[in-house]
């Protein structure tokens, strides 16, 4: 997606960035901060539009919490009247809206930058969102990333892009045969396994163009793709050898090097975010359980206990955490495994299956079991629930990504 939008000028830096509201939203992840709006802005179907998807992008963050809104012709003089954690103002200047970020008690300034008025104002919210969360809590915003899932909407199981909030639904692919499970590469390029030819190979498709080719066509199935953009590298799964094993491969779809000998399943490969390690599913204790071995296929070490059948292990994007799923009595629940503190921390009941972090490592998509499956998202720390996606159709293999 083209940056329609640009940033004009950043002034101020932090003047105070271990204040009390930065180290509550980044270390107390359960309380969300107040925030107070005021803005200087015309009252027209734009500005109604670029509001209201201003504040939810700051709820849907998972930090903020919008305790009331002020459109004024005299910003000062609102300000002065609330008293609240966080006071975000905005004011129209000829083709550009000056924003500030300010602590409401301090008055302290944390942020104050320009920013060009575009086309979407719901990308200029975007945009100004992400970049208010980045500043405050050293995460990335997710108010501009996307997800790509397969549906079976229009009869046949096909590739669609969706906005993080559920808006602008596209189809991405058009074919004739069996697709599915899409990952974002680079750039405008995505990977799917595709049955074009009656057995699962890897393809690749540039989405810009459409065009699609082999990537990674192996004997026997090739499937189970994890990119890693940090050492251009992918592990796979292939049973070329006869029994499922995973696989490198660089950013070309050359094969370099085989991880796994064993004499059973090893699957569902997925790399941290560094390359140094990779989670899997592995039978070698008997039943599938969650794995993580280093980039060479050594120290291989058991990670779940939750449960006697766990699956599709994915880090986070931060490296800190390790999500799967695993069966309970009424369906599927989502472990969070910590790195840091080896501790596991369960959700039950979300009959979820196939599921993808978002950039922040604070939400995760997953697709929901049942007729008419939709998408979820789940805020792991609030447990908050919204839905996508749903219809009268099936959502799969959801992948959570930013355009580079």
């Amino acid at each position: 997606m083209k940056k329609i939008f640009f940033l004009i000028l950043i002034s101020k830096s932090f003047l105070y960035p271990q204040s009390q509201i930065f180290l509550q939203i980044t270390k107390n992840l359960l309380e969300k901060a107040d925030v107070f709006l005021i803005f200087k802005i015309e009252k027209n179907e734009y500005f109604d539009k670029f509001i209201n998807t201003f504040s939810q992008d700051l709820v849907y963050s998972g930090y903020f919490k919008i305790e009331g809104l002020k459109i004024t012709e005299n910003i000062e003089r609102v300000e002065k009247e609330i008293i609240t954690q966080i006071v975000i103002t905005g004011e129209k200047k000829q083709e550009l809206l000056n924003v500030k970020v300010k602590s409401g008690i301090e008055k302290n300034v944390i942020l104050d930058n320009y920013y060009k008025l575009t086309q979407n104002p719901k990308d200029l919210a975007h945009w100004i969102c992400d970049d208010i969360v980045e500043k405050l809590t050293g995460k990335p915003g997710i108010a501009k990333s996307k997800i790509l899932f397969t549906s079976d909407k229009t009869g046949e199981k096909q590739i669609y892009q969706i906005d993080y909030d559920g808006d602008n639904l596209i189809q991405i692919t058009d074919v004739k045969y069996l697709i599915n499970f899409p990952k974002y590469l680079e750039g405008k390029n995505i990977l799917f396994v595709s049955y074009e030819d009656g057995w699962p190979k890897i393809a690749k498709m540039n989405i810009h163009t459409g065009k699609i080719e082999t990537f990674i066509a192996k004997p026997g199935l090739n499937a189970c793709m994890s990119p890693c953009r940090k050492t251009k590298e992918i592990a796979v799964v292939l049973s070329q050898s006869g029994n499922p094993e995973i696989y490198i491969a660089d950013f070309n779809g050359e094969i370099k090097r085989k991880l796994t000998d064993y004499n059973g399943i090893d699957s569902s490969p997925s790399f941290s975010p560094d390359g140094k390690n990779i989670a899997f599913v592995s039978d070698r204790d008997g039943k599938p359980q969650i794995y993580i071995m280093d980039r060479e296929g050594f120290g291989i070490k058991r990670l779940s206990y939750v449960s006697g059948y766990c699956t599709s292990p994915v880090f986070s994007p931060d490296g800190n955490f390790i999500a799967y799923i695993f069966s309970e009595k009424t369906g599927y629940g989502l472990a969070i495994y910590d790195i840091n503190t080896k501790k596991t921390m369960t959700i039950s009941g979300l009959n979820c299956e196939e599921i993808s972090w978002a950039p922040n490592s604070r939400h995760i998509v997953y697709s929901k079991t049942g007729k008419n499956q939709p998408l979820m998202i789940i805020d792991i720390f609030t447990k908050e629930k919204r839905e996508l996606i749903s219809g009268k159709f099936n959502t799969y293999s959801p992948n959570w990504f930013c355009f580079e």
